[in-house]
């Protein structure tokens, strides 16, 4: 199996749009401190404040290109998988696309629960269960890919054993969780290629 662009492109555009908002937010923290030092000026320090001033301005002028540069990747990246889903397939799967990958993460995201060990000087604290930690990262990976013949599901596999062994015990439980949510599609059975788990369901 291959990725399709959406499931390549839709992590990158999450998380250039959360830069963008960032640096956007960063921006105008400078620019409040730029409008409250020109208020606060004092005329002994003109030359500091003028330095000080000038150095923010500049900085302000580069955030905001970053930010327009990270906004521009993610729109331009969309804007390319919605004229393919125009002339090939169908706008409205982009957007069950995107609704399907944010509600598979919720189901498959496990609660971190904290579990109690005993340090070398017979401490005893507590920490998130590696296990769930490790599980839940790769949670991130999963993208669900709706098309107007076929559905594909991505999983990271994880890295550890237990949690391997995890996401294999809740195998049924995805498939039967992607075919409720597909009724027009018929699942097989997952495979593995890699680091990835499929599950792919073709058009009844």
């Amino acid at each position: 199996m291959k990725k399709t662009f959406f499931q390549t492109t839709y992590n990158l555009n999450a998380n250039l749009i959360i830069l963008a908002l960032l640096s956007f937010l960063f921006k105008i923290g400078i620019n409040l401190l730029i409008q409250m030092l020109e208020t606060t000026k004092l005329s002994e320090m003109q030359g500091l404040f003028t330095t000080i001033l000038d150095k923010l301005t500049a900085l302000e002028h580069y955030i905001q290109l970053l930010s327009f540069c990270l906004i521009l990747i993610p729109t331009l990246l969309v804007s390319i998988e919605l004229v393919q889903r125009f002339l090939k397939d169908s706008l409205w799967n982009y957007f069950k696309s995107i609704y399907q990958t944010s509600r598979m993460r919720q189901f498959l995201k496990q609660d971190e629960q904290y579990e109690s060990m005993n340090t070398i000087e017979n401490q005893t604290v507590t920490r998130i269960n590696p296990i769930l930690k490790s599980f839940n990262h790769s949670v991130l990976g999963c993208t669900v890919d709706v098309r107007k013949e076929n559905v594909t599901v991505l999983l990271a596999i994880p890295r550890t054993q237990q949690a391997q062994k995890l996401l294999k015990e809740m195998e049924d439980d995805i498939k039967e969780e992607i075919s409720n949510r597909n009724p027009h599609y018929y699942f097989s059975s997952p495979h593995r290629k890699g680091n990835t788990l499929w599950f792919t369901g073709t058009k009844r």
